[in-house]
């Protein structure tokens, strides 16, 4: 029996479950789209970390994605389904993910640098 194809793994906080689920049911991608889908965020994200704003630069990259996960991974997903994982996107899907953050830090401000 063959290998089945791995899937990429979306780590998506557990109040976002039921958004997930209906982003996914919604869209109903294939299973090159949800892969194309899932390399364009992390492109998307890895890129919106590097041109973050000055507010944010304590941040790893790691605990930058994990705030964009935490807050707007529905979002996030959605938009990269409707693009279809095309490349060519990425800017769309990083204003995208800017304007998340964005909003977040108006209503809670930026971290508090740790020593």
């Amino acid at each position: 029996m063959p290998a089945r194809p791995s899937m990429p793994v979306i780590n998506a906080p557990e109040h976002h479950f039921g958004a997930m689920f209906l982003v996914i049911a919604a869209r109903r991608p294939d299973d090159a789209t949800f892969k194309t889908a899932a390399s364009l965020i992390d492109s998307a994200a890895t890129a919106s970390w590097a041109l973050r704003p000055d507010d944010l630069a304590t941040l790893t990259q790691q605990q930058y994605r994990q705030l964009l996960d935490y807050t707007a991974a529905p979002e996030v997903l959605d938009l990269a389904l409707y693009l279809g994982g095309d490349r060519k996107e990425i800017r769309t899907l990083m204003d995208h993910i800017a304007r998340e953050i964005a909003e977040l830090l108006l209503h809670y401000g930026p971290p508090e640098a740790q020593d």
